[in-house]
């Protein structure tokens, strides 16, 4: 079998063979991104309703058809398995959401506190980190498929907090083994996903602090305090001013 591997962390991207696959139809991109995340069997009929709403039945599937002879003709290697009610996509394929998933998994399995990761569990943090270049299908909708976007939607949101979580082992473990240089920049895109979470502040300061930095830890804790004053009227907690004052 051909090897195919799919990149939805960012804006879409499918390689075949080593070979950039251009899908030019949105919906034969879309239906592939569905088959490979959901990774099990759909009806036609489920499909054919998902992604072409605004069509009766009959004509929903005639779309599904097509969309799926796109599909076929462009991923060379038998990678669908199509009946006449089921459509499914054949396992082998390398999905970078599926991977990033795995690295994560595989550090929770350890026999030790989530907070308190070995190197393995750095090193599969790292890992997981690498994958996630940007939100899942980053700047790609079908505007005329709300379910569809609101799958996309949740999916988004639920890699999201997966992430903070590879951001939150990782810098904490980071800062424990004594590199709070290499803590920074996690740090950083932690602090992006949520400017509001102070945990995440906190961790940034620290490590700022630790590294020897502390202009840009006062720095970061007074736009910090600035933000918070600005979007809730509320102080900085006093475990985050206690280590401003440290």
């Amino acid at each position: 079998m051909s090897n195919l591997k799919l990149f939805w962390l960012g804006p879409p991207r499918v390689e075949l063979n080593g070979q950039l696959i251009d899908l030019s139809r949105r919906k034969a991109l879309a239906l592939l991104v569905y088959l490979s995340v959901t990774d099990k069997p759909h009806s036609r009929d489920a499909l054919a309703t998902l992604f072409y709403p605004n069509y009766d039945q009959s004509r929903a599937r005639a779309y599904l058809r097509r969309d799926l002879a796109v599909l076929n003709t462009t991923l060379t290697g038998d990678w669908l398995d199509v009946d006449r009610d089921i459509i499914q996509l054949k396992s082998g394929y390398w999905l970078d959401v599926s991977r990033f998933r795995q690295r994560l998994a595989a550090g929770q399995d350890h026999d030790h506190a989530p907070e308190s990761p070995c190197p393995e569990c750095l090193e599969l943090l790292s890992e997981a980190l690498a994958l996630y270049t940007d939100d899942f299908l980053a700047g790609f909708t079908l505007r005329d498929c709300p379910e569809f976007d609101d799958w996309q939607f949740f999916q988004t949101e639920s890699l999201r907090q997966e992430l903070a979580m590879v951001l939150e082992r990782l810098v904490g473990g980071r800062l424990k083994a004594g590199h709070p240089e290499a803590a920074i920049g996690p740090a950083r895109r932690w602090v992006a996903l949520d400017p509001l979470h102070e945990p995440a502040q906190r961790a940034l300061i620290g490590a700022y602090g630790q590294a020897g930095q502390v202009s840009a830890a006062l720095r970061q804790y007074e736009e910090y305090e600035t933000l918070l004053e600005q979007e809730l009227g509320l102080p900085p907690e006093e475990e985050t001013r206690t280590l401003y004052e440290a």
